[in-house]
This record gives C-alpha cells, structure tokens and sequence, in this order.
C-alpha cells in the first residue's frame, strides 16, 4: 500500500491539543481528509484518522466513532509515521520562514535608524 500526504496544515493556536490538520492519499486513488496530529497528555504526537461524533441513546452524552480506520497495526503504525513526518518537515519549513521574516523585521528597523 502506498500512503502519501497531500497537504498539511498547521493550527494556529499553541494551546490546542490539535496541532495540524491532513490530508492522505492511499494509492494514489483514495483521499482521506480530516487526519489530525494531536498532543496527548503526556506530550506526544499522535495521528488521529477522521471521527464522527454522536450521541448515545442511553446516556445522551457525546461519543465520537472512527469514520475510517486501518485494519492491521502495521498499516496504522505506516500512516502515522507517514503523517507525523510530513508534520515535521512543514513544521520545520514554517520556523524557517519565522525565522527569516525576524531577520528582515531586524534589518529593516536598522537601516531606518
């Protein structure tokens, strides 16, 4: 199987446990949008696939139920590693343009002294 991530894109807000939003492309035929990378508790990374949410008759309290889901360890263990590597790289991608776009403010506010 041949996983592939379309696009990544990073949550703004440091507070949340969401950090980013994914989109996969399993053999090159089937999009699955709606990949999460969260932080758990204890500060990891993980990847969550896509969730519906509904209520229980009995309790009427909010669950959530995998709207898709792999079905072997190795094929879950393959998407995350996939997913939280393409995270990585547009992390690191946008520290870089952080970073640079400090080092023009910097200068700017040099040359106008």
């Amino acid at each position: 199987m041949n996983v592939s991530v379309k696009h990544v894109n990073l949550t703004n807000d440091s507070n949340n446990i969401t950090k980013a939003i994914a989109t996969i492309c399993i053999d090159e035929s089937f999009n699955v949008e709606g990949v999460t990378v969260k932080r758990s508790k204890e500060d990891n990374l993980y990847v969550q696939l896509p969730q519906r949410s509904y209520y229980d008759k009995e309790t009427q309290e909010k669950r959530y139920k995998d709207a898709c889901y792999p079905t072997n360890k190795e094929t879950r263990e393959e998407i995350s590693k996939i997913v939280l590597a393409a995270y990585n790289e547009k992390l690191k991608e946008h520290e870089e343009n952080v970073q640079k776009k400090t080092k023009n403010s910097i200068k700017k506010c040099k040359i106008k002294r």
